[in-house]
């Protein structure tokens, strides 16, 4: 439209000029080398216009053959750029649809058309890593590590490399230093953590989290968690050094950052107890029973009252449960308690409640107990060892990546190495599993064979329900139910 605007005012120009010129005649005379020429003036300015357009015609072909050999050069280069564009992105493609034979090959031409050796590194790499040819991939990243450009690409897949061949050690300084230049990278500060985590190393751990979490890379309630994670491991080793005060100052911050994680609430009451201070590991530990009544909590209150007396232990645990009798946990703990203190009739009251509920081998295990130590019931003893069998297995602390069974909570899975991943929960497939001593045949046959409960069994015989695999290798298990 411009273009359009500035043509037609030029020609409307020259219309105005030539009707000046018309509108006023004149002559111009010129001597030259003994010569004269006259003519108008509307042919005279015709003729500087002509030799004005040659001029310009003149100079603008001069300039497109000097610059030729330049142009053909440029449009050469273009045309290599351009088929190197498609080379590499032919070569990404063949990577990702696993084509070796195609991926290397591309990649050698991609080097060949592009002289940015930046932009061929990370095909060849590739390429070699899906040939299986890890030295060949590791070089290529190396170079990619020395160039400033591709530095942060090349740490990333060295630091693959390391991590699948196990090299923690590599992996920690790699993630590091790609920390140093990226610390906003959410990738790396969580890989940089694991790997700190992993080594042990809490107090560098704790610092990555708390970018993070300042950054907003991390938050809620999965940032939460991990800091009290990382104060309870950090108060674990602080105790296992022997710094007491320490460890205390730890656990009471991760119990405050997550008052229901209760490994944290369990630790931080037992160092109170240890520490002389009862009236805070009391609080401490009820206040953590009335958030997430937990097995860890109550064998750190009776720890902190220990006692060889049932009725004192009895005491301890009804302190415990207070205002919370009701739930299934402060059932099994007062059951449980009662028992051993002789106090059948309230064992059985609780165990019967728990019953009525969703109950779970543990509770048909004590029903057993309690029939054998109340009324030396044995085959009421029996029978609810096989309702043991039957009802679901009891919650463990429980690997959610692989499985794997612990009796207490760990940062890392052994197995797996997961970080925070046991929760309490029932084992996949958990089953209880029936096991004799020697002497215990006796009371299996009594128990078949006697409908009236009449047993007469050797004082050693034995009935015992053990979670399957831990029988010792020279026992065998019977798998009745």
């Amino acid at each position: 439209m411009l273009r359009a605007l500035l043509v037609f005012l030029g020609l409307a120009a020259l219309g105005v000029a030539g009707a000046w010129l018309a509108d006023h005649p004149g002559r111009i005379s010129l001597q030259w080398a003994g010569r004269q020429i006259e003519t108008s003036t509307a042919v005279a300015v015709t003729a500087l216009v002509v030799v004005i357009i040659i001029v310009a015609a003149l100079y603008r072909f001069w300039r497109w053959v000097a610059s030729s050999p330049m142009a053909l050069s440029s449009m050469r280069s273009e045309g290599r750029r351009r088929k190197g564009y498609q080379s590499l992105s032919s070569g990404l493609v063949a990577v990702a649809a696993g084509d070796v034979g195609q991926a290397k090959k591309l990649a050698q031409r991609t080097a060949q058309l592009l002289d940015d050796p930046s932009l061929t590194l990370l095909l060849s790499a590739q390429a070699a890593q899906l040939e299986g040819d890890e030295a060949g991939a590791r070089a290529h990243f190396q170079a990619m590590r020395d160039r400033p450009e591709t530095e942060f690409l090349g740490l990333r897949g060295l630091l693959v490399q390391a991590t699948r061949a196990g090299d923690q050690a590599e992996a920690l300084n790699l993630a590091r230093r790609a920390f140093a230049l990226r610390p906003d990278t959410p990738w790396v500060g969580q890989e940089l953590f694991s790997l700190e985590a992993a080594a042990g190393d809490w107090a560098a751990a704790e610092k990555t989290l708390a970018h993070s979490i300042k950054r907003k890379i991390l938050a809620g309630p999965e940032a939460t968690r991990r800091q009290a994670v990382v104060l309870f491991a950090q108060a674990q080793a602080a105790g296992e050094k022997g710094a007491s005060k320490q460890a205390l100052d730890l656990a009471r911050k991760a119990h405050a950052q997550l008052p229901e994680f209760s490994p944290a609430t369990a630790l931080a009451g037992r160092l109170h107890g240890a520490a002389g201070d009862m009236r805070k590991a009391r609080r401490l530990l009820q206040d953590g029973w009335r958030k997430a009544a937990h097995p860890d909590i109550l064998a750190a209150w009776l720890d902190i009252h220990s006692s060889d007396d049932p009725e004192k232990r009895l005491d301890a645990v009804q302190k415990l449960i207070v205002q919370h009798e009701g739930d299934a946990e402060s059932r099994m703990a007062l059951a449980k308690a009662a028992l051993e203190a002789g106090e059948f009739d309230m064992a059985r009251a609780q165990l019967t409640a728990l019953m009525d509920g969703a109950p779970t081998a543990r509770v048909a295990r004590l029903f057993s107990d309690l029939e054998d130590a109340d009324d030396g019931d044995v085959a009421a003893a029996r029978q609810w060892l096989r309702e043991a069998a039957r009802l679901p297995g009891d919650d463990t602390w429980v690997c959610q990546s692989c499985g794997r069974q612990s009796g207490s909570w760990q940062p890392h899975c052994p197995d797996c190495g997961s970080f925070d991943a046991f929760a309490w929960a029932q084992p996949p497939g958990a089953g209880a599993v029936l096991a004799y001593s020697p002497a215990a045949e006796e009371v299996e046959a009594a128990v078949d064979g006697n409908v009236d409960g009449n047993v007469d069994a050797k004082p050693d015989a034995k009935i015992e329900i053990l979670p399957p695999g831990t029988l010792p290798p020279d026992v065998e298990p019977d798998a009745k139910a």
